[in-house]
């Protein structure tokens, strides 16, 4: 391997870009049932456009004021992508100062007045984020890698453990139960303790097949991703998923929240397309078709 360019020290990164307030304990309070509001965590698959994806969040702190008395958003800002073939974008942390880009980013939608998640999946990137993230995801394809597992289980907020490709529900079982309990493992530059993480909890998100519906099998706080397996990615199959997990959480309270991709414009383009708010990687619901469902949501609860 040969380093193209060097990192930026955490330190100086976070002196250049110190943290604002942290928005992470409604989320906790939500998935360890001290608060009995309803979680969304919206946003577009991935955070390409900083601009379209600031101009989303003032559009989703807006509405997320008008539900606050029943629901409790955060925006997702998913700065780095997993990619199964490793083509097509892989995030902003990428692009040259991305992870400057990245933290900014985040720090501005904070200040806009949204917590803000994304994906953990370079784990050493962690300290880039710890203090400015209020909600982590770990993917399909990183469930089942030792690393990730044992670095959320040292993460002070609440990351949502999302089930392999395949949907097995038992990995996913044992993956949050890895992310509760306290480790001792090789970290970066030194050999680290954990305490576990208290807030973790599983998101199905579908496999080969759509499996929210087996959320009655697993009795651990559960988020239900609308998109990706469970809507076959058709963007707009979303509503649909979102309304049935409506009626399946009357008779199981573990379902705490969904997470939904979305954007200014619907659907998806090519990553030259150009389109102001489209997403370039998975396609997503339009800011129309979002308002209107996460208000149908707060009808219902």
């Amino acid at each position: 391997m040969k380093v193209v360019r060097k990192l930026q020290s955490v330190e100086d990164m976070k002196a250049a870009l110190p943290s604002g307030d942290m928005k992470s304990a409604d989320i906790a309070d939500i998935i360890c049932g001290r608060d009995d509001r309803f979680l969304l965590i919206v946003g577009p698959c991935s955070a390409h456009d900083t601009k379209a994806v600031l101009e989303y969040a003032a559009r989703l702190a807006r509405l997320a004021d008008d539900v606050a008395d029943k629901i409790v958003v955060a925006a997702r800002v998913y700065t780095a992508k997993p990619r199964s073939a490793t083509l097509g974008y892989m995030g902003l942390v990428h692009e040259v100062d991305g992870l400057f880009k990245a933290r900014k980013l985040h720090l501005d939608v904070s200040q806009i007045g949204l917590a803000t998640a994304d994906e953990l999946l370079y784990p050493s990137l962690l300290p880039y984020f710890d203090d400015v993230v209020s909600y982590f995801s770990i993917g399909a394809r990183s469930v089942e890698n030792q690393e990730h597992k044992l670095v959320a289980s040292g993460v002070d907020v609440p990351v949502g453990i999302k089930n392999p490709l395949s949907g097995c529900l038992d990995t996913l079982r044992a993956a949050v139960a890895a992310v509760k309990a306290s480790h001792d493992f090789i970290f970066r530059d030194g050999f680290v303790r954990t305490a576990g993480n208290a807030f973790a909890h599983g998101v199905l998100r579908g496999g080969i097949a759509p499996n929210y519906k087996q959320a009655q099998f697993l009795d651990i706080p559960l988020i239900i991703d609308t998109n990706h397996g469970n809507s076959g990615k058709n963007h707009l199959a979303q509503i649909d998923v979102a309304m049935d997990v409506m009626g399946l959480r009357k008779d199981n309270m573990q379902i705490k929240g969904l997470m939904i991709e979305s954007f200014i414009e619907g659907g998806a383009q090519d990553v030259d397309g150009g389109i102001f708010g489209k997403s370039i990687t998975d396609p997503c619901l339009s800011w129309d078709d979002t308002r209107e469902l996460v208000l149908r949501i707060a009808d219902m609860l």
